[in-house]
C-alpha cells in the first residue's frame, strides 16, 4: 500500500507535529511494510537543518513544494497543482494536515479529481485567536471537511465537537505518540532545588508569556527560594523569555537544543510547566511522563484526557497568571513539607507514557484508515 503524506508546514520547522511526521511514518512503515512519501508546503521557519531532517526522516522520500506565501497564505501554482496530482493518483490514501486556510479546498478539489481515500489529521486547535481563522473555520472549513472520507483527532473533545456540532462523520480520536523507549531509560539526576522545565515553540499559544508572569510573581514571594525554571526551544517569544531571564536569575533559556539532547534535560528536572492557552495534545507531555516527571498544566483539551491530578500530575485551572502562579505556589509548599513529595509520582507517570507510544499510535491509524 502506497500512503502519501501532506503537510502545509516543511519538516525543517522541527515543531511536533514535524517530529510526528518523521516517527508516525517510519513506524507504519516498519510495522506494516507500507510505501510512504512525505509531500509539504514550504510554511515555517527552519529549525532543523537539512542533515538532521535526512537523518529522522530514515530514508523515507521528502519533497518540499515552494508555494507562493500571500499573508500567510500559501497560493498553489498550476505547477504544483499538476505535481500534486500526480502524487495523489500513484497513492492508495492520502494523510493531510488540515488548520490553514484554502488548503482544505485545494485537497478536496484533488480528491474530487483522483477519487482517492484522504484522512484529515486534526493537530492544530479548531479555533484560535486569529480572527480570519475562526472565520474561514466557521463558515467554510466546516462545510469542505464533510467531503473527506475519514478524520483523526488528537483529543476527544475536538472529536465530540466535529461530531455533534458540526456534524462531520467517521471521525476517530486517535492520540499522538513519541518514540518513547529513549525516554523510559532515563535516569533520574538529582539537583539541588527544585526544576521545573517547558519544551517548545516560544509563543502566544504556548503561553510562554503568563508563564514568565507567573514565575515573576512566584520570585516575589519567595524572595530566596531554591526553584529553576528551565526553557527550551524557539519562537517570535524569546526576546521576552530573554529579558526575564535578566531579571530573575532563576529563569534559564537553554533556546533550541536537538531531539537527542532533551531527555538529559528532562532527567535533571523535577516538574514540566505546560502553560498553552491552547493544547490539542501536547507530544511534550509524554516525554515528560515518560521520563518519570509530573506534569503541572492548564486544563485545555490535550491534558485533559491524559493527566490525572495527584497520580501524574495536576491542573492549572485558570489559563492566566494566576492561575499558574496558584499551580507553582502549591507545588512548592508540598516541596517544602517534604523534599521527597514528587518521588511518589515517578512511577505512575512513567505508565502513563508507555500508554503513548508512537508504535501504538501507528496500530491504530493503520487499522482505522489503512487496512
Amino acid at each position: 500500500m502506497k500512503i502519501l503524506f501532506y503537510t502545509p508546514v516543511k519538516l525543517q520547522s522541527g515543531g511536533g507535529c514535524e517530529r510526528w511526521h518523521c516517527d508516525i511514518t517510519n513506524s507504519l512503515k516498519k510495522q506494516f511494510g507500507f510505501d510512504i512519501e512525505i509531500i509539504s508546503a514550504n510554511l515555517g521557519y527552519n529549525h532543523w537543518s537539512s542533515n538532521y531532517l535526512k537523518q529522522q526522516l530514515q530514508k523515507t522520500p521528502y519533497r518540499q513544494l515552494n508555494f507562493p506565501i500571500l499573508f500567510g497564505t500559501i497560493i498553489p501554482t498550476p505547477a504544483i497543482f499538476v505535481f500534486l496530482l500526480k502524487k495523489f493518483r500513484e497513492a492508495d490514501n492520502v494523510h493531510f494536515i488540515h488548520g490553514f486556510a484554502g488548503q482544505d479546498i485545494l485537497i478536496a478539489i484533488l480528491k474530487l479529481l483522483t477519487g482517492k481515500k484522504v484522512v484529515v489529521g486534526h493537530h492544530a486547535p479548531i479555533f484560535h485567536s486569529s480572527k480570519f481563522h475562526n472565520f474561514y473555520m466557521k463558515y467554510v472549513a466546516r462545510f469542505v471537511l464533510k467531503f473527506f472520507d475519514f478524520h483523526q483527532t488528537l483529543n476527544a473533545q475536538d472529536k465530540i465537537f466535529l461530531e455533534q456540532t458540526w456534524g462531520i462523520k467517521h471521525v476517530y480520536f486517535i492520540p499522538s505518540g513519541v518514540r518513547v523507549g529513549k525516554f523510559l531509560k532515563v535516569k533520574r539526576i538529582k539537583d539541588n532545588g527544585l526544576v521545573f522545565i517547558s519544551v517548545g515553540r516560544y509563543s502566544l499559544q504556548k503561553g510562554f508569556d503568563i508563564a514568565l508572569e507567573a514565575i515573576a510573581k512566584f520570585n516575589e514571594v519567595y524572595k530566596n527560594n531554591d526553584a529553576k525554571f528551565l526553557f527550551i526551544g524557539g519562537g517570535e517569544l524569546k526576546p521576552l523569555i530573554q529579558e526575564y531571564s535578566k531579571k530573575n536569575k532563576n529563569i534559564i533559556d537553554f533556546g533550541y537544543v536537538t531531539y537527542e539532547q532533551i531527555p538529559q534535560l528532562y532527567a535533571k528536572s523535577d516538574i514540566y510547566l505546560l502553560s498553552s492557552r491552547e493544547e490539542p495534545f501536547g507530544l511534550v507531555l509524554v516525554e515528560a511522563w515518560s521520563s518519570g516527571i509530573p506534569v503541572l498544566a492548564t486544563k485545555t483539551e490535550g491534558p485533559k484526557d491524559m493527566l490525572k491530578p495527584g497520580i501524574n500530575g495536576w491542573f492549572i485551572e485558570t489559563v492566566n497568571k494566576d492561575g499558574i502562579f496558584n499551580g507553582i505556589i502549591n507545588i512548592y509548599k508540598n516541596y517544602l513539607s517534604g523534599k521527597s513529595y514528587l518521588d511518589k509520582f515517578e512511577l505512575n507517570c512513567r505508565k502513563t507514557g508507555k500508554l503513548f507510544s508512537i508504535d501504538t499510535t501507528a496500530k491504530r491509524m493503520q487499522s482505522a484508515f489503512f487496512s
